[in-house]
């Protein structure tokens, strides 16, 4: 006897959500998520057309699941870099190469979770928990290092190296840096440097303050 034809499989096969989830990330990796839709997705993983919105009710939904895998894979990766760092400039850092690290493999998920419909014209309150979340990683560290620190002071340092560490992923990503990255060189010794100095410098104490 034939196999059944796809668009006549039942919907509720056991864990139908987790093969929907894989196959959309997939597709997200290999070609970004403009191209994505319910029914390609169906497709994909060999269910009817209506199967996947018994788990998603519409694309958007969609699309903010595979998103929010996206912010907890990077969430287990900061967790990861930061594991073994015994200061808290090291945990800086290691959350700063975490993220261009993280970038530079999921180009086009990392595009999903920041510069996306889910962010425009603002951003997903879900997706604004996790950004939330990152935001206070770094807090944590800065505040470890300087305590002493106005919230004003602070709030800037942390604008000055986020600003840094997303626009040099960002470059790094459309390839725009490659022209400047010295020849003698590596690209992980160039975004080690310049992660580096931006590091420091947000952990520069005030001028007058006695260091701890």
């Amino acid at each position: 006897m034939s196999a059944e034809p796809a668009e006549r499989r039942p919907y509720h096969r056991e864990d139908l959500r987790r093969e929907l989830l894989e196959a959309a990330l997939a597709h997200v990796r290999d070609h970004g998520h403009h191209g994505l839709s319910v029914r390609t997705l169906a497709q994909a993983v060999g269910v009817s057309p209506g199967a996947p919105y018994h788990h998603f009710k519409d694309r958007r939904e969609l699309l903010l699941a595979i998103a929010l895998h996206g912010y907890e894979a990077l969430g287990a990766a900061a967790a990861q870099a930061t594991a073994s760092a015994s200061s808290a400039r090291e945990r800086l850092l290691a959350l700063c190469i975490s993220f261009v690290d993280f970038a530079q493999l999921n180009p086009r998920l990392l595009e999903l979770m920041y510069e996306s419909e889910l962010t425009s014209p603002t951003p997903n309150p879900a997706l604004l928990e996790h950004q939330h979340a990152g935001r206070a990683a770094l807090q944590t560290q800065l505040e470890s290092a300087l305590p002493a620190l106005s919230e004003e002071a602070r709030t800037l340092r942390l604008l000055s190296l986020w600003s840094t560490v997303y626009g040099f992923a960002s470059l790094r990503n459309k390839r725009l840096i490659d022209p400047f990255e010295p020849a003698t060189s590596n690209p992980d010794a160039v975004a080690r440097g310049t992660l580096s100095l931006a590091v420091d410098a947000a952990l520069r104490q005030p001028p007058g303050a006695v260091a701890p």
